[in-house]
C-alpha cells in the first residue's frame, strides 16, 4: 500500500562553528581581538593563546558520526619577544603554544623584595621576567636570568619580632604614648600621613588602658591595636626620643595579634586607624606586601561603613570632628590604594564611582597632604587609562592620546605646587631637597616614567626601538628614571629610616627602565653611564641605612640589592655581547 508519509529530505551538513574568541578570553567573557600569534590580553599576561574548543567540538562531532580523526592541531613556536605584540588580524583561529602551561604561570607577576613587577614592561611591551621576557633578555645578553632573588607571590615572611622569636608585647607605658603624641603633631610624617587626631586619641588611650569606652572608641581591642600600631609608626619614623628601648616590629605584631578581636567588634574609628597604620608598617617595617593587600582591602570596607567616602555634613561639634577625621582617613586609604594599584597592576579597592572626591578645605589640611591627594587622583587616572584590563585593548592612536593627556595632567599637578617645593625633571646641582619634598620629587619622576613607559605597548614605538630621540615618549621615561637615580646618588634627596625603605619601589622602577634601555641600545654612548648608575645604587642604599633598621626590613633591602646586582650583571653582558658583534663585523 502506498504510504501518505512525506519522504524526509536529508539535512544539509552544518558548517563547523569556529570560535571567535580564544579560550582565555572566552572563559573570562571579555572581547578577544583575534590578533596572531596571541591576542592582546594573552600577550600582556604572557599566556598561551589557544583555540582548543574548536578542536574539541570537531572531535565530538566526528565521534557522533563515527568518523574518528587522528588529526591534531600543530603547535607553533612563540614569536620572538623582540618583535613586539602583533596588532589586530582578521584570522579567527591560530595555533597555540603547547610548550607553556594553561592559566596564569608562576612567573606571570614576579615579586622582588615584596614589590610586584606586574606593571613594569620591557620597552617592547613584554612583562618583566615573564617566560617570554626572559627569552628576549637571553637573546640580548646571552645569559639566563637568575630567578633566585624573585618570588612568584607576595612576601609572607614569618611573624617574628626584633629578637627573632614571638613573644607577648605589652602596651607601652601611657606616659610614653603621651610623649609620642606630643612629638607626632609637628612632625613631617604627620603632615604627609595624618593618621591621628590628638583630641580623639585621648579617648583611644582611655579605652585601651582603663576600659573606658566612648562613642569614638567603643571597643577595647580596637583601641589597644590602635595604640600598638601608632607606636610602631612613630618608632619607624624616628619620632620617639625617649630612653625606653622599644622596637617597631614588636608593636606591629602585637597589633596583628589583636586583629581578630578588632574585626569582631563593630566597625570603629580606632579599627580604621589601626588597619591603615598597619598598611604603612607592612610596607616600611616588615616588608610584607601580602599583609598590606589584605589590610588595604579591609580598610576600604571600614571606610564605606563609616561613610568616609562621602564629604562630611555638619550635625554637631563632636560628631563633625569625628566625621572630619574619618574623611581624612578615607583620603589616606585612597592615597595608599592608588599608589599600590599602580605599582602592582592589581585592581584598586576603592571605586571612584562610589566616592565623593571633593577635596578637603585648605584650612583643615596641610599643603603636603593635599598635594598627595591630587597626585593619587592622577595615579588612578594613569592606572585606568594605561594599565587596566580595558586599557590593554586600546589602538595605537588612542594609547598615544591617553599618554599625552596624562602627561598634561601631571604637569598641571606639578604647577599646582608652590614654586619653592615644585618638583623638576632637572634640578640645579646645588639643590638639596627636604624630606617631604623628596617624596613628592620621587613620585613626580615615578609617575612620569610610568606614563611614558606605556608607549612600549604601541607597535609604532616597538618597530622603531628608539628611546634616544628627543621628545619621544620612551626617551622621557628613560630620562625621568635617570634623573631620579642621579639625584639619589648625588645626595640631593634627603633620606632617613622613615622614608628610604618607603622609596625603594621608585628606585626599582627607575632601574628596570634603565636596564631595558641598555638591552635595547647597548652600544649607545650613555649605556656605560647608565650601567654605573644601576650598579652604584645598592652600595649607596646600604651606606645610608641606619643601624636600628628593623630586621625584616633589612632582609627586604638585601633582596632588593641582590636583584639590582643581577640586573647589572645582565646589562653588562648585553653591552659586551653587542660590542663583540660590532668588532667582529668591523
Amino acid at each position: 500500500m502506498h504510504s501518505d508519509a512525506a519522504v524526509a529530505k536529508p539535512r544539509p551538513k552544518r558548517r563547523p562553528r569556529i570560535c571567535r574568541a580564544c579560550d582565555a578570553c572566552y572563559k573570562r567573557k571579555i572581547q578577544c581581538d583575534a590578533a596572531t600569534p596571541r591576542c592582546n590580553w594573552c600577550h600582556h599576561h604572557d599566556l598561551p593563546c589557544t583555540f582548543k574548543r574548536n578542536q574539541e567540538r570537531n572531535q565530538e562531532r566526528s565521534k557522533a558520526h563515527h568518523h574518528p580523526s587522528d588529526t591534531q592541531q600543530s603547535s607553533s613556536k612563540e614569536t620572538l619577544a623582540s618583535q613586539g605584540p602583533n596588532r589586530r588580524s582578521n584570522s579567527s583561529s591560530r595555533p597555540h603554544n603547547s610548550d607553556l602551561g594553561s592559566g596564569v604561570g608562576p612567573q606571570s607577576n614576579l615579586h622582588v623584595a615584596g614589590y610586584a613587577l606586574g606593571n613594569l614592561c620591557t620597552f617592547n611591551g613584554l612583562p618583566f621576567f615573564s617566560p617570554t621576557g626572559r627569552q628576549w633578555i637571553k637573546s640580548r645578553t646571552g645569559e639566563d636570568v637568575n630567578l633566585a632573588h624573585m618570588s612568584p607571590r607576595p612576601s609572607t615572611s614569618n611573624q617574628v619580632t626584633s629578637t627573632g622569636v614571638l613573644h607577648a608585647v605589652a602596651l607601652p607605658e601611657k606616659e610614653v604614648v603621651v610623649q609620642l603624641l606630643d612629638e607626632w603633631g609637628p612632625s613631617v610624617f604627620s603632615r604627609l600621613f595624618p593618621f591621628i587626631n590628638k583630641e580623639l586619641l585621648e579617648f583611644t588611650i582611655k579605652a585601651a588602658y582603663h576600659d573606658e569606652v566612648t562613642v569614638s572608641s567603643p571597643g577595647t581591642d580596637s583601641a589597644r591595636a590602635c595604640i600598638h600600631a601608632f607606636t610602631a609608626v612613630c618608632l619607624s619614623s624616628s619620632i620617639y626620643h625617649g630612653h625606653q628601648v622599644m622596637h617597631a616590629e614588636d608593636h606591629v605584631h602585637a597589633a596583628y595579634k589583636l586583629l581578630p578581636g578588632l574585626l569582631i567588634e563593630s566597625v570603629t574609628l580606632d579599627g580604621l586607624q589601626t588597619v591603615l597604620m598597619l598598611c604603612l608598617c607592612s610596607l616600611v617595617v616588615t616588608g610584607n606586601i601580602f599583609y598590606l593587600e589584605m589590610l588595604l582591602a579591609a580598610s576600604s570596607r571600614f571606610v564605606f561603613h563609616l561613610n568616609g567616602h562621602l564629604a562630611p555634613v555638619y550635625v554637631n561639634d563632636d560628631q563633625f570632628k569625628i566625621n572630619l577625621h574619618i574623611r581624612t582617613l578615607f583620603w589616606i586609604c585612597y592615597i595608599i590604594d592608588k599608589e599600590f594599584s599602580l605599582r602592582t597592576g592589581h585592581p584598586p579597592c576603592l571605586d571612584e564611582t562610589h566616592c565623593d572626591l571633593t577635596l578637603p578645605d585648605n584650612q583643615r589640611t596641610t599643603q603636603e597632604f593635599l598635594t598627595c591627594i591630587r597626585l593619587a587622583i592622577l595615579q588612578s587616572q594613569v592606572y585606568h587609562g594605561l594599565y587596566s584590563m580595558k586599557a590593554l585593548n586600546q589602538p595605537d592612536a588612542q594609547l598615544l592620546g591617553t599618554i599625552r593627556d596624562l602627561d598634561n595632567a601631571l604637569e598641571t599637578w606639578r604647577m599646582s605646587i608652590p614654586a619653592r617645593n615644585r618638583p623638576r625633571l632637572i634640578d640645579r646641582e646645588t639643590d638639596v631637597i627636604s624630606t617631604p619634598n623628596t617624596l613628592i620629587q620621587l613620585q613626580y619622576l615615578y609617575c612620569m616614567a610610568m606614563i611614558h613607559q606605556a608607549s612600549g605597548k604601541c607597535s609604532i614605538w616597538i618597530q622603531k626601538h628608539d628611546t634616544s630621540e628627543a621628545g619621544s615618549s620612551l626617551a622621557i621615561s628613560v630620562e625621568a628614571s635617570r634623573s631620579m637615580l642621579q639625584k639619589f646618588l648625588d645626595d640631593r634627596l634627603h633620606f632617613d629610616k622613615s622614608n628610604l625603605r618607603f622609596c625603594l619601589p621608585y628606585f626599582l622602577t627607575a632601574i628596570c627602565h634603565l636596564f631595558s634601555n641598555i638591552l635595547l641600545n647597548p652600544l649607545d654612548e650613555g649605556s656605560d653611564d647608565d650601567l654605573d648608575l644601576i650598579q652604584s645604587v645598592p652600595t649607596h642604599i646600604r651606606d645610608r641605612l641606619p643601624p636600628e633598621i628593623p630586621r625584616l626590613s633589612s632582609h627586604q633591602v638585601q633582596l632588593f640589592e641582590d636583584f639590582v646586582m643581577e640586573l647589572g650583571r645582565l646589562a653588562s653582558s648585553a653591552i659586551n655581547k653587542a660590542q663583540g658583534i660590532f668588532e667582529a663585523k668591523n
